[in-house]
């Protein structure tokens, strides 16, 4: 009798047994996708580079008319290495160079937009510090392919997605821990209702931004290769609308002690003047190591590169 009420009661409580096992499995279910949306929430919004205008010195500056009178020197025919740069003695110069954008989702530079110093900060800086100075050493890899493998190590992009000239250009311009690096990188465009999620309670200036790093990601998902596109989905169309603080041509204060005015026309070339006072002896110059940033949130931050823009 007592084996035959120990037998119902288990047969009793095997389904009870059942339903706190598919409970309990469904909470590990819940708990992990919860985890899995998280590190997605996190792998979307979190910026490759984070230089802003916070990280420019905005109390040392000089109006866009200093200089005007002075007679500057043409760097463009000057020595120069990427180890010591250009070495500069007292006096104006001015140098023609490329550049590159570094912030999608924002305006290119205008005659309103004026622009100050920062290091190259963030997560990626030094994959990208390495695509824009060892494109110096490659001249036969074009700068739309060096600004599109930019784009897409900014949007997070699949490297496996990009094409096989960005990736062959890759190999070229990084070494192999930063191309380990971004071969891991793996997010494909997200659907709409995680951009949404991503997006909730952020800036609109951010939402623009992470927006435009989604459209990229789509485009390499696609295996298109026309930059034009490209190009389309990285930027915003028209000016900017929103005034800037900075006039354009605005000298600021380099932490080596001369003073620079950035002049960009567009994102893919700059002019760079510089003022070394009577103060400092000598100076060293390495463009590449320059950002320039906007007061506007919504114009694009430029690295300026080694590559010589001179007519």
């Amino acid at each position: 009798m007592k084996k035959l009420l120990i037998t119902v009661f288990l047969a009793a409580m095997l389904p009870v047994k059942a339903q706190i096992f598919d409970l309990l499995k469904d909470k590990v279910k819940d708990k992990t996708a919860a985890l899995v949306g998280e590190k997605m929430m996190v792998s979307i919004t979190t910026e490759a580079i984070t230089t802003n205008f916070k990280d420019t010195n905005k109390v040392d500056v000089k109006t866009t008319d200093f200089g005007k009178s002075e007679k500057y020197t043409n760097l463009c025919p000057a020595a120069f290495t990427q180890e010591e740069g250009y070495l500069l003695k007292p006096g104006y110069y001015t140098i023609d160079l490329k550049s590159f954008c570094l912030k999608a989702g924002t305006y290119a530079p205008s005659k309103g937009d004026g622009y100050l110093f920062a290091p190259l900060r963030g997560p990626k800086k030094e994959i990208i510090n390495s695509l824009v100075k060892n494109w110096y050493k490659h001249p036969e890899i074009s700068q739309q392919t060096v600004q599109s493998i930019i784009w897409g190590v900014i949007a997070k992009s699949s490297f496996k997605n990009m094409s096989p000239e960005m990736q062959l250009a890759a190999t070229q311009l990084l070494t192999k821990n930063e191309l380990l690096q971004i071969s891991k990188m793996g997010l494909d465009f997200v659907p709409d209702n995680l951009m949404s999620k991503a997006k909730s309670n952020l800036p609109k200036p951010v939402q623009i931004a992470l927006e435009a790093e989604n459209k990229i990601r789509s485009f390499f998902n696609s295996s298109s290769s026309n930059y034009a596109e490209l190009e389309r989905l990285a930027m915003l169309g028209g000016i900017n609308p929103e005034k800037s603080d900075i006039a354009y041509g605005t000298w600021g204060l380099h932490p080596k002690g001369y003073w620079v005015s950035y002049h960009p026309h567009g994102y893919r070339e700059m002019t760079v003047q510089i003022y070394v006072p009577p103060t400092v002896s000598s100076a060293t110059f390495i463009p590449s190591d320059d950002v320039a940033v906007p007061a506007n949130t919504s114009s694009q931050r430029l690295m300026v590169s080694d590559v010589l823009n001179c007519n």
